[in-house]
Parts: C-alpha cells; sequence; structure tokens
C-alpha cells in the first residue's frame, strides 16, 4: 500500500473502529479477492465489535493498493458514506495492475461507479455485448466535447442496465471520463420534484461546501450552479441521466457537458445543442436470450434446461414486450404444474 493510502487509513483508524461492523465489509473484500477466509475467521474470533475493526484495520494495513480500494468500495456499498469520504483522499486510483478480472470490473471502476451512484448489475444479468459496445462507441464520439448519447426504447427492455454496463469500462473512463461519472435517475417530474433533484446533484458535486454554503433556490439557479460546478470540478466527467421523459426536463441539467441518457423517446434531445448519437433498444427478447434468463433464475446451465423450457420461451409474447414482461411471462410459466 502506498504511503498515502497508509497514512489516510492511520490517520481515520480510530473513527474506523469505532463505528465499523466488520461483517458485511469482509463479504465484499473476500468476494474482491483482497482478503482471505483465513484472515476473515480470525477477525471474525475477537470477542467485540471494536476488537474485529481493529484487527481488519491492522490486517488491511499489510496489503497493497487494490485492498485500499475495496475496503473503500465496502464502506460505499454498506452505507457508511461518511467514512468512505474519510478515506476518499488516500485513494490510490493508480494502482490498476492491467490484470482484468473475470467480469472485466477493475477495482478502480468499482470505486468510480460507487462514487458516481451507478447502479450495481441485477442478480440475473445477461449480457448485451453489441448493445454495450454500440453505447461505448458512442461515447468514445464525444471525445471531450458537449454531447447527447440517447439510449432509447419501450420500459422495461433494459436501457438502465445497459447504460450502467457501458460505463463499466476501465479504458473507456481512464480515456474519456477520468472526473468520474455522475449518475441521477430522473424520472417523471414536476417543477418542485426537479428542483429538489438538482439541489441533491449539486450538492453531490460539491460535498465540502467549496464554491456555496446554500442549496439553489429555483430551477434557474439550480442549473447555473450546476454548469459551473461542471465546467469547473468535473470538466472530465460524465453526467447520466436515467429515465427522461420530457425535453423541459432535460434543459434543466443541460450543463453544456457530455451526457447520457435513458427515455423512452429518442426524440426528447432534438431541441438540445451539440452533437446527438442514439442507441435503440428492442423491445423482443431472442430465443437464445429468453432460454438464458430462464436459466440463470431457476439456476441451471442452458444446456441442462428441459425441453419444456424450449416450448414455454416459444409460448412467451416476446415481441412488443419490455424484458421485465417477459421474464414475468416466462416464471409464470415455467411454475405452472406440467
Amino acid at each position: 500500500m502506498d504511503a498515502k493510502a497508509r497514512n489516510c487509513l492511520l490517520q481515520h483508524k480510530e473513527a474506523l473502529e469505532r463505528d465499523i461492523k466488520t461483517s458485511y465489509l469482509m463479504d465484499h473484500m473476500i468476494s474482491d479477492q483482497v482478503l482471505s477466509l483465513s484472515e476473515e475467521e480470525k477477525i471474525r474470533n475477537e470477542p467485540t465489535q471494536k476488537k474485529r475493526a481493529a484487527l481488519l484495520i491492522t490486517v488491511l494495513l499489510g496489503k497493497d493498493n487494490n485492498s485500499y480500494i475495496s475496503f473503500y468500495n465496502a464502506l460505499l456499498h454498506e452505507g457508511y458514506k461518511d467514512l468512505a469520504f474519510l478515506l476518499q483522499k488516500g485513494l490510490p486510483l493508480s494502482s490498476y495492475n492491467g490484470k482484468d478480472p473475470v467480469d472485466g470490473v477493475t477495482s478502480y471502476v468499482k470505486t468510480v461507479l460507487c462514487e458516481g451512484g451507478v447502479p450495481q448489475r441485477p442478480v440475473v444479468f445477461v449480457t448485451r455485448k453489441k448493445l454495450v459496445k454500440s453505447i461505448q462507441e458512442k461515447l468514445y464520439k464525444l471525445n471531450d466535447e458537449p454531447g447527447w448519447v440517447t439510449v432509447y426504447g419501450m420500459a422495461g427492455c433494459g436501457k438502465s442496465v445497459l447504460a450502467a454496463e457501458a460505463v463499466r469500462d476501465h479504458n473507456l473512463l481512464k480515456t474519456c471520463f477520468p472526473e468520474g461519472v455522475h449518475w441521477v435517475s430522473v424520472g417523471q417530474q414536476d417543477k418542485s420534484g426537479l428542483l429538489m433533484k438538482l439541489q441533491n446533484l449539486c450538492t453531490r458535486l460539491d460535498q465540502d461546501g467549496a464554491f456555496s454554503q446554500r442549496l439553489p433556490l429555483n430551477l434557474e439557479e439550480a442549473k447555473d450552479r450546476l454548469r459551473f460546478l461542471m465546467l469547473r470540478k468535473y470538466p472530465r466527467s460524465l453526467l447520466i441521466l436515467d429515465d427522461i421523459w420530457d425535453s423541459w426536463v432535460l434543459k434543466a441539467f443541460d450543463s453544456h457537458h457530455q451526457i447520457l441518457l435513458t427515455s423512452r423517446d429518442k426524440s426528447v434531445t432534438d431541441a438540445m445543442m451539440g452533437p446527438k448519437y442514439a442507441v435503440p433498444v428492442e423491445s423482443g427478447l431472442r430465443k437464445e436470450k429468453g432460454l438464458e434468463i430462464l436459466a440463470l433464475f431457476v439456476n441451471m446451465k442452458k444446456t441442462d434446461l428441459p425441453e419444456q423450457a424450449h416450448s414455454i420461451v416459444k409460448e412467451c409474447k416476446v415481441v412488443g414486450r419490455g424484458h421485465r414482461g417477459i421474464l414475468a411471462d416466462l416464471l409464470h410459466q415455467w411454475n405452472q404444474p406440467q
């Protein structure tokens, strides 16, 4: 572990030992392969919560940069945002060693996405590599210039999952968005709801209150504050707006920045300035993907599914429905007595 990370950990050791519960944190670190099962057992055998936390910190101090990042991510995932913020300055983001994990997501990517509020993969995750690659190609085309990438399609077709998956890429983040990503779940909003979304985003972007101690009081002020923060603090970052319904809502987030958005309406960016790229997401689901989803939910290999699985996928009305609806059909049919 480099000196910056180690010193930050030592500086906040007392607060960490006082407040953290180690069990779920260690689960994350074991999953990241930075903590061994024997180390976990040794920590669990300590008689009190404080002693377990103290031993975890001691073990962590003897490890590498990736272990520090894993611990930081675990704090974020388990709701210790204040403690994670204390460790933020010590993050060794340059520690990526060039080795891709099995799912292609590095510790650096996990850190950036956690900080940006990007949703994790769903429990049942089916890859759609061509669509993900298409979104990534459009993001590369923004090339540090203000612009828009719209992922559009009917409700439930997986737009949000695809948008989140597109930014789970080390090279994309390092090359195009080294200052991070910022995810906002928008949805249908009236003016008061939209103002609250903008206020929350501005607070996230200015956590130390360096630019203002007061929340913006109206939409115009919030829009100006957002533009100022994005240009001054995060000029090389990506703003992700999930589930945009109306162009007037989109205008409030127009910060002359790089923006990825999901919407049911391809034309939502028509009135916006700058280059625009669109990625359509079909509503139908091919047979192979239907079988893959069903196999994941019933915890079987696709090749081991019985013949009835093929009939179930065929019977479901997979054209003209979102994937959530298709999935409901698949599971309903599977659970019917045969």
